[in-house]
């Protein structure tokens, strides 16, 4: 009875699905969705019917309605059914509207097919969708139905997402849902994330352990764990430690941290066997349970002398073997460092270590072949360099003629520099640039050889070329270093020259690097690499580089909301980069492709200027926004920076093309001025306002809208009811306004004098907007003409005997006490235009049928002239 009423009820609810009315298609898709349900067996017809217009549906334009019944199909979803299946997986991955992804990945059926869409989610650009994925999807599938790469990308993902909430079920799913399909054992769940070749499995256990504290609290590891280490349990022990070591828990550290001695024997043990041991496979088994002691020994303060005693000889003894990874060297250098009195005696130490690796390289007398005793050479000279990098990164200290480490410098990185080996010159490169790093005058010496290798150089000694000049520009300033160079403008240019480098990567490290000293105010002229930055943030070549737009987006707001001076540095260089980006992203948008527009890159710069916003973030946080130089700058102060946008934009206007004219006035009224601008800054904007809409630079509707809320902004701000009120007179007398009555003068005088025969016609749409009749039309177009270019507005006998001042370049400006009219009426309409320019061509049709001057006279007194 039930499903014959469903069914029943859902034969009369598709008729509604083609209504026109949205609300009614949502609720018929909503109510068939949940009948559904209901439904048992289902007429054949009726079924394939229902498929048919819910696949309509699934492509409404209302996303309210493509939820609904997107929700319906996947109650329809079988295996078997192929255009179903691929209707919902499109959903899931195209659709626009999160709402309806998340309605998919909710509903739909897991199963080989679709689970790899499902696992898709987690890169989701909503938060929320990628949140479900963790906590109401995975959370309920057994993780051992996935692969290893699944789930090492689900991890991934979900671990370093850019959204705390993500993350944090993300970690969630791994401790109610994997620990739980792993029966409460951390170490079966460890086993199923392969912590040997996992990159996201230490941060995965971190965060376990600070959601669930009782996790890493309840472990305990008895002799016989120790004495039988496997990977994972090497693992555990090393993450749970590395727990306790950041939350400066010295009793749990104690507890579970064996002494120096014993840490020796277990790495001594695990030593013999890696050299005992055949299988690829279980030497890094080996290796990677060696780098968990070593990582656990670097948290050890080895209070007992034997054990430092013992720990030091075996420490020495491990760089001396031949095949030893480098992230093993790391290691064991911090391990070193701690075991050392000093930075002196640390030095000492390590210099013997690379002297006793030195002697290792084969020698004639050893009676090898001519290119393996090359081989053995260049793996040793490459191990020394690997230990002086670790050693040099370790020391503060300044370095001087006398000490071991220069020495090191002569005899190994010097050479390596200056051999044809590039792999010895790529090391030699970056333990060169960290000498540099602790010696102001070796950086200067060595300033020329870095830059050479940025130009010349290619792969990784371009890369640690371009990395050591950033560095050094970094510790010691581009002015001190440019001098070496000749100046500081070349090393500028060698820098911003890679901006422009074909190489994504090499893009993204320079603007890290010239981001970093910007906001370290190490550049003796900033503004120009501000604006490169910012046209290179916006370009749409840069698109697909997700390294460079992600630091700049957090770049530009964290510099120009640091201090005053940084914000007026973004306000210095706001016109220019919308201007310069203009084409390219026009070019942008013609193509289709997706990115900024020219209007949302102005609106987001003036964001990063407005001198409020950088107020408001220092009462948060109970500071005064400060400049560089220590004094905070006024309010009026900075307003008037900022009040300076606008001008800049209004100047440009007058030779910018038509789009970015457009998006310079529409920016206008976003900076949202108030009455914290100085009067002769209003008194500027509006000289410019009025000046560019009697020059009908501005055409569109939109735009000259725009333009009159703006002016009308300016006239409360100033104070003023109306522009008759303003008189010119007194303005022209100020000095802060000669700036502004120059560029107006400026202006081409072809442009003005057309403008000035263009004012009749401005007047009569003037006349039909304030309802005048057509003999003061006739009046003040004759006006005009006597008048030399441009009729003064209004009917007062005063404002017909108004003058102009010469040079001042405003047309039709009557500077005793009243401005021309707002451009909403002195601007013609468009469809006015179109009629006269109509009756222009009737006009000159009819001329040219007509045979005598008679009759030409009779038909120009009957039609109107133009």
């Amino acid at each position: 009875m039930t499903s014959r009423f469903a069914e029943t009820l859902i034969r009369y609810l598709l008729q509604g699905f083609q209504a026109k009315e949205k609300v009614t298609r949502m609720r018929c898709c909503q109510i068939v969705a949940m009948s559904i349900t209901n439904l048992g067996a289902i007429d054949e017809d009726l079924y394939f019917e229902l498929i048919r217009k819910l696949i309509e549906r699934v492509r409404d334009k209302e996303s309210s309605i493509r939820v609904h019944a997107a929700v319906a199909l996947t109650r329809l979803q079988s295996s078997d059914d192929v255009e179903v299946n691929e209707a919902l997986l499109n959903l899931m991955q195209n659709d626009p509207s999160a709402e309806v992804r998340r309605a998919v990945l909710l509903n739909i059926e897991k199963n080989a097919n679709t689970l790899p869409f499902v696992l898709e989610r987690a890169r989701d650009i909503d938060a929320t969708n990628r949140k479900c994925v963790f906590v109401k999807v995975m959370t309920a599938i057994d993780y051992r139905l996935l692969s290893i790469e699944d789930r090492e990308r689900l991890l991934v993902a979900g671990i370093n997402d850019r959204d705390s909430g993500v993350r944090r079920a993300c970690v969630r799913m791994v401790g109610e849902g994997w620990l739980t399909f792993a029966g409460e054992n951390l170490l079966e769940l460890t086993a199923a994330l392969d912590v040997v070749d996992s990159p996201a499995a230490g941060k995965v256990m971190q965060a376990l352990f600070a959601a669930y504290t009782e996790i890493p609290e309840n472990l305990s590891f008895d002799n016989e764990l120790w004495n039988t280490l496997t990977p994972e349990v090497a693992f555990v022990i090393r993450a749970t430690l590395e727990f306790f070591a950041e939350r400066h828990d010295s009793d749990q550290l104690d507890k579970h941290l064996p002494d120096g001695m014993r840490l020796a024997q277990l790495l001594e043990t695990m030593g013999a066997k890696l050299e005992a041991e055949t299988e690829d496979e279980m030497r890094a088994d080996h290796e990677f349970v060696i780098h968990q002691l070593l990582l656990i020994a670097r948290m050890s303060d080895f209070p007992d002398e034997l054990g430092r005693r013992a720990m030091l000889t075996l420490m020495r003894k491990m760089l001396l073997v031949p095949e030893i990874p480098e992230n093993n060297i790391e290691a064991i250098s911090d391990i070193i460092r701690k075991l050392s009195v000093s930075e002196l005696d640390f030095v000492r130490i390590m210099v013997e270590v690379v002297s006793d690796v030195r002697e290792m390289a084969p020698s004639d007398a050893d009676d090898l072949p001519p290119e393996r005793v090359r081989l053995e050479t260049l793996l040793v000279s490459i191990k020394c360099l690997i230990i002086i990098k670790y050693i040099l990164q370790r020391c503060f200290d300044s370095l001087s003629d006398g000490s071991a480490m220069y020495a090191l410098l002569t005899e190994c990185v010097v050479p390596a520099v200056q051999s044809s080996e590039t792999v010895l010159q790529e090391y030699g490169i970056e333990c060169l640039a960290l000498c540099c790093l602790l010696d102001r005058s070796l950086a200067t010496d060595n300033i020329t050889l870095f830059a050479q290798a940025v130009r010349q150089g290619s792969g990784e000694l371009h890369a640690k070329g371009l990395a050591a000049l950033l560095d050094l520009a970094l510790m010691y300033g581009i002015v001190d270093l440019g001098s070496a160079l000749g100046s500081s403008d070349v090393l500028v240019d060698i820098l911003i020259k890679e901006l422009h480098s074909e190489d994504e990567k090499t893009q993204a490290t320079a603007a890290e690097g010239l981001a970093r000293l910007l906001y370290a105010h190490r550049v003796p002229e900033p503004a120009p690499m501000l604006e490169t930055l910012l046209i290179l943030y916006y370009h749409p070549d840069t698109a697909s580089n997700d390294a460079l737009r992600q630091c700049l987006a957090y770049f530009f707001p964290a510099f120009s909301y640091m201090s005053s001076e940084n914000q007026q540095l973004m306000q210095q260089v706001a016109v220019s980069t919308v201007c310069k980006l203009g084409g390219v992203l026009k070019q942008q948008t013609t193509e289709g492709q997706l990115g900024a527009t020219q209007g949302q890159v102005a609106h987001q710069i003036i964001t990063w200027s407005d001198p409020r916003i950088l107020d408001a973030i220092g009462s948060m946080n109970n500071t005064t926004m400060t400049s560089s130089g220590g004094g905070g700058l006024r309010v009026a102060a900075r307003m008037s920076s900022y009040a300076q946008i606008a001008i800049d934009a209004l100047k440009k206007t007058f030779s910018a093309t038509p789009n970015t004219r457009k998006v310079l006035v529409q920016a206008l009224n976003k900076l949202a001025l108030d009455d914290a601008v100085s009067v002769s800054q209003l008194q500027q904007l509006f000289v410019l306002t009025r000046t560019l809409s009697r020059m009908e630079l501005v055409t569109d509707m939109i735009t000259r809208n725009a333009l009159v809320r703006f002016e009308a902004s300016l006239l409360k701000l100033l104070d003023v009811e109306n522009a008759d009120e303003i008189s010119l007179e007194t303005w022209l007398e100020e000095p802060e306004m000669a700036s502004v009555f120059d560029f107006v003068s400026s202006l081409d005088e072809d442009a003005l004098e057309d403008l000035g025969d263009g004012e009749d016609e401005d007047e009569d749409a003037a006349g039909d907007g304030l309802a005048n009749n057509d003999d003061d039309d006739e009046d003040a177009d004759e006006e005009g003409r006597r008048g030399g270019g441009g009729a003064v507005n209004g009917s007062d006998s005063e404002a017909s005997e108004g003058y102009r001042v010469e040079g001042a370049g405003l047309p039709a400006m009557s500077l005793r006490s009243r401005m021309p009219v707002p451009a909403k009426y002195a601007t013609r309409s468009p469809m006015k235009r179109a009629r006269e320019e109509r009756l222009e061509e009737l006009t000159r049709e009819i001329d040219e049928l007509l045979e005598s001057d008679d009759d030409d006279n009779e038909l120009n007194d009957g039609y109107p002239s133009s």
